[in-house]
């Protein structure tokens, strides 16, 4: 007698008899979408996932034809992510790798996979340039020596491919690369006028906070700051926007702290870490770096520590913030009682970071 227990297992050994039987099994047990093969793009602003084909990639947005037949389309500056149909596992592993700051492994395997991949899919392999670029360009902003290897990457990037869909996202990498010397401000500034000339608002907003710093860079606070209102007030309400509002915020923040108004700078960067979503790490390690250069201002030390402190321990996939912090926390922590912090943060810094200017500073023991 078969007890209503029995007759599920009963009926899947008869499915299980052919091979059509297992894949029939496997589709009931991981769904359609799971046997279904399909590209992918991440958006940012609210992490849904769509699935389907890429059908229309342009430097403005990408259209996703989904299995109902529905289209969705996502502005270029909203892509959080993209997997094509097809891609090597390998591949996801590497920007596992980027997003966590190991960026000398992400770029050992996205050379791998570029190395190893036959090209038949033609956007895989310009996808792998412009990764490839990007790892480079954040190498660099940490790592001096790696700024000519970053700046042949995105510049060849984008002069071979602009109509791609990370064009404009190229275009920014490359101004924020360039933005480190101050003697390219002017090619700095056309970029990001490009980038703001383009219909893009998420980018050109970015463009306006990048803007701005350049005006700061150059002494110029007031117009600095003018700046980075223009991106709050045009970020403020839009959830695609949020990013570039928090990214003004820090920027008026900097603005506050230049001239000498500490106090209101730390409550600019308060309300930026207490809004500002968790995925948004190079905005918040580079809040907590700033809020702890104000500390220190206000002459609050172990309040300063603490601020750097949450870098090192929070946001360490972010290589220049991260060396940054290291370099305070090897400065205080002595003068806090703890010594063996200090040479613990100091030997990290040179380890990690050792060609950037923070070792420099920082010196040998």
């Amino acid at each position: 007698m078969l007890t209503s227990r029995m007759q599920p297992w009963i009926a899947v050994k008869r499915i299980l008899i052919t091979g059509a039987g297992v894949a029939a099994f496997m589709a009931t047990l991981l769904g359609t979408d799971g046997l279904q093969a399909a590209d992918q793009v991440t958006r940012r602003s609210d992490r849904v996932v769509f699935k389907g084909t890429l059908e229309d990639m342009t430097t403005t947005s990408v259209k996703v034809k989904q299995s109902n037949g529905q289209v969705q389309e996502i502005s270029v500056s909203d892509i959080q992510a993209v997997r094509f149909d097809g891609e090597p596992s390998l591949l996801n592993q590497a920007q596992s790798n980027e997003r966590s700051g190991a960026l000398d492994t992400a770029l050992e395997k996205y050379k791998q996979v570029q190395t190893e991949y036959d090209g038949e899919d033609k956007r895989l392999v310009v996808e792998l340039k412009f990764l490839i670029a990007r790892s480079l360009v954040k190498a660099a902003l940490a790592n001096p020596a790696r700024v000519d290897e970053a700046k042949k990457a995105i510049g060849a990037f984008r002069t071979e491919n602009k109509s791609n869909f990370r064009y404009l996202e190229a275009t920014l990498l490359e101004a924020h690369l360039l933005s480190l010397d101050t003697a390219n401000a002017p090619a700095v500034e056309q970029l990001l006028n490009e980038v703001q000339a383009a219909p893009v608002k998420g980018f050109k907003l970015q463009a306006g906070v990048q803007l701005g710093k350049l005006r700061l860079a150059a002494k110029d606070a007031a117009g600095a700051l003018a700046a980075f209102e223009q991106v709050i007030t045009d970020s403020s309400g839009d959830a695609a926007s949020s990013g570039a509002l928090y990214d003004g915020m820090l920027g008026k923040a900097m603005c506050q702290k230049a001239q000498g108004q500490a106090d209101e700078a730390v409550k600019t960067l308060d309300e930026v870490i207490s809004k500002a979503t968790e995925s948004e790490t190079e905005t918040l390690a580079e809040a907590w770096v700033l809020k702890g250069d104000s500390l220190r201002e206000k002459g609050q030390p172990k309040d300063a520590l603490m601020a750097y402190l949450h870098v090192d321990v929070l946001y360490s996939s972010e290589p220049a913030a991260h060396a940054e912090a290291l370099y305070h926390l090897a400065a205080l922590w002595g003068p806090a009682g703890r010594q063996d912090r200090a040479d613990s943060a100091h030997a990290k810094l040179v380890e990690k970071y050792p060609n950037s200017t923070w070792a420099k500073q920082a010196g040998t023991k």
